[in-house]
C-alpha cells in the first residue's frame, strides 16, 4: 500500500493541474472578451463600433489563414517558413493571369490554388525523401518563390486593370459580414472537420506526437507530412488569391510581413481550447485576440513601431506558453497512469 500523504499529494496535485488546465483552455477567448469590454469602454465613439469590427474581421483574414498554413505542418512535427512566399507568389500570379493574361477569372483562381499546392509537394519531397530538415527545405523555397514573383513582375507593382467580379471575391458583402470572413469561417470548419473527425487528420496528429510509435502501429508517416506541406501551401495560396483579389494590384514585397503573426497566432492557439495541441478552433481565436489588442492599442494612441514588437513578443510568449501546455498535458497524463496503478495496487 502507498502512504495516505503520498496519495493524498498527488490528488492535490491533480486537482491543481485540473483547474489550471481548464483555465487555459479558455484564457485566450476569455482574454479577448475582455479587451473587447475594455477597449470598448475606454474608445467607444470609434472601437465599439459595427464598422470597426468589421474592419477587424476583414483585415484579418489573410493572417488567419497564413495562421491556418502554418499550424498544419506543425501538427506534424514540421515548420514550413515559405507560407509568406507562397501568398505573395499566388497573389502576384492571380493578378498576373487575370490583368496581364487576360485569363478567365475562375481559371486564374483555380490556376492559382493549384499551383500553390504543387509548392507543398515540392516540400514534401525535400523534406521526406531527401531528408533534408524542414526548417532548411521551406527556407530554401520560399527564397526560390520570393525571386520567382520579382522575376514575374520585374521588381515592379502590378497596376494592370482586373474585372470587378475578382475584386467582389474579397470585397463584397454576406448579410453585412466581409465575404473575406465568410470564406474563412467555411475552410477552418472544413480543416477542422478533417482534423478531428476522418481518421487522416488522427494519423496526423499520431506522426506528430510520436513518429516512430506511430510508423510502428502501421501509420505511413510520410505520407501525412507530406499531406501536411500540400494543405499548408494550398491554404496560403487561397489566401494569396484572397489578398490579390482584396488588393486589386499584386507587389513582390507583400507578404514577408505576415509570418511572424502567423506563426504567433498557431502557436498561441495551441495554449487554447486544446491545450498543447495546434487547433484550427485556437489559432483562430488567437488570430482575433492578438488583432483586437492591436487595434485597440493603436487607437489609444500607440506608436507605428508598436505592431511589429506586439507581434514579435507575441511569437515568444506564444512559444513558452505552448511549450508549457505540452508539459502540463504530458504531467496530467503521467498522473492518471499512476493513480491507476494505485488503484491496481489496491485491489
Amino acid at each position: 500500500m502507498k502512504p495516505l500523504s503520498s496519495k493524498n499529494s498527488r490528488s492535490e496535485k491533480d486537482l491543481v493541474g485540473s483547474i489550471a488546465a481548464q483555465s487555459g483552455k479558455y484564457g485566450i477567448l476569455i482574454l479577448m472578451l475582455a479587451l473587447i469590454a475594455l477597449f470598448s469602454i475606454l474608445r467607444p465613439d470609434s472601437f465599439a463600433t459595427f464598422n470597426n469590427y468589421r474592419a477587424i474581421l476583414d483585415n484579418r483574414t489573410t493572417v488567419a489563414l497564413l495562421a491556418l498554413a502554418a499550424m498544419t505542418p506543425l501538427i506534424v512535427g514540421q515548420f514550413d517558413l515559405s507560407i509568406a512566399a507562397v501568398l505573395s507568389l499566388s497573389h502576384i500570379f492571380v493578378v498576373g493571369f487575370i490583368g496581364q493574361s487576360h485569363m478567365n477569372v475562375a481559371l486564374a483562381v483555380i490556376l492559382t490554388i493549384l499551383l500553390s499546392s504543387m509548392y507543398g509537394f515540392i516540400n514534401g519531397i525535400i523534406v521526406v525523401k531527401l531528408k533534408v530538415d524542414a526548417f532548411v527545405a521551406t527556407l530554401a523555397t520560399g527564397s526560390i518563390l520570393a525571386g520567382a514573383g520579382l522575376w514575374y513582375t520585374g521588381g515592379r507593382t502590378l497596376y494592370n486593370e482586373v474585372p470587378r467580379s475578382f475584386t467582389q471575391i474579397s470585397r463584397g458583402r454576406l448579410f453585412g459580414m466581409p465575404l473575406n470572413a465568410v470564406y474563412v469561417l467555411v475552410l477552418a470548419a472544413i480543416l477542422w472537420l478533417f482534423l478531428s473527425n476522418l481518421p487522416a487528420g488522427r494519423r496526423m496528429y499520431a506522426t506528430g506526437g510520436n513518429r516512430r510509435a506511430a510508423e510502428l502501429t502501421g501509420i505511413r508517416t510520410d505520407r501525412y507530412v507530406m499531406a501536411a506541406f500540400m494543405i499548408s501551401s494550398t491554404f496560403a495560396g487561397v489566401a494569396g488569391v484572397m489578398l490579390g483579389s482584396n488588393l486589386g494590384t499584386a507587389s513582390p514585397s507583400t507578404g514577408g510581413s505576415l509570418l511572424l503573426p502567423a506563426f504567433a497566432g498557431a502557436f498561441l492557439g495551441a495554449t487554447t481550447i486544446r491545450p498543447g495541441k495546434f487547433n484550427v478552433v485556437g489559432t483562430v481565436v488567437a488570430v482575433y485576440a492578438l488583432s483586437i489588442a492591436i487595434s485597440g492599442l493603436q487607437q489609444l494612441g500607440a506608436p507605428a513601431w508598436f505592431e511589429a514588437v506586439f507581434n514579435g513578443t507575441a511569437l515568444a510568449l506564444s512559444v513558452a506558453l505552448s511549450g508549457w501546455a505540452v508539459r502540463l498535458r504530458a504531467e496530467r497524463a503521467k498522473t492518471r497512469q499512476l493513480q491507476l496503478l494505485d488503484v491496481a495496487e489496491s485491489a
